[in-house]
């Protein structure tokens, strides 16, 4: 049963660096394990290379935590990239067989959910590896024919549906893709990922 649930859920990542950049300091990471799929977005703070080596560093590690505790996994990668310039990071953990969705991030990592109702997952302010609050867990749920949508600052926040026609009909890497060419800031990174639930 989970398998035949997990195959209706269909995700992307697209990242874009900053205009003139080959580097980009944004990284994201999907993993699907059992009837769950993890949704990892890193936006680390500057741009270019300097910026792209600690993305990768987050990134790395997340592919090695992400069957752990979302808690635990930020408070870790907190530890992790100490010392560097840091970032804001946001992680997801959707569950196909009951529609849930955790989510724990630090900073400005957008995660909204379209369809039957739109929802937002809101974080505490900080900066991974720097100043770093307590993080907290919010749980929301996704319905059938939803689509959740994580992205970096680099992606202009407050889109209506209205403004993406397809949001609801396209399918998931369409969406991302989309997103970040729609509504992208040519003068930052950015990155999106997007999820839907059929």
């Amino acid at each position: 049963m989970g398998l035949k649930r997990l195959s209706k859920v269909d995700c992307f990542l697209v990242v874009r660096p900053f205009l003139d950049y080959f580097s980009c300091g944004d990284a994201g990471i999907i993993k699907k394990f059992d009837h769950k799929i993890f949704l990892g977005l890193i936006d680390i703070l500057g741009h270019g290379e300097e910026a792209h080596k600690v993305a990768v560093k987050s990134r790395d590690f997340l592919a090695k935590n992400y069957d752990n505790d979302l808690i635990e996994v930020i408070k870790l990668l907190h530890e992790h990239i100490r010392g560097t310039r840091g970032g804001v990071v946001g992680l997801c953990l959707f569950n196909s067989l009951n529609g849930t969705l955790s989510c724990c991030g630090i900073g400005n990592i957008g995660v909204r959910i379209f369809g039957t109702k739109s929802r937002r997952a809101i974080f505490r302010s900080g900066i991974v590896g720097y100043i770093m609050p307590d993080p907290r867990l919010e749980t929301l749920l996704l319905s059938e024919g939803d689509v959740l949508i994580m992205y970096s600052d680099g992606v202009k926040d407050h889109f209506r549906l209205e403004e993406y026609a397809g949001l609801l009909k396209d399918d998931a890497q369409t969406i991302a893709k989309n997103i970040v060419k729609k509504f992208g800031k040519k003068e930052d990174d950015a990155s999106c990922i997007s999820l839907r639930f059929r």
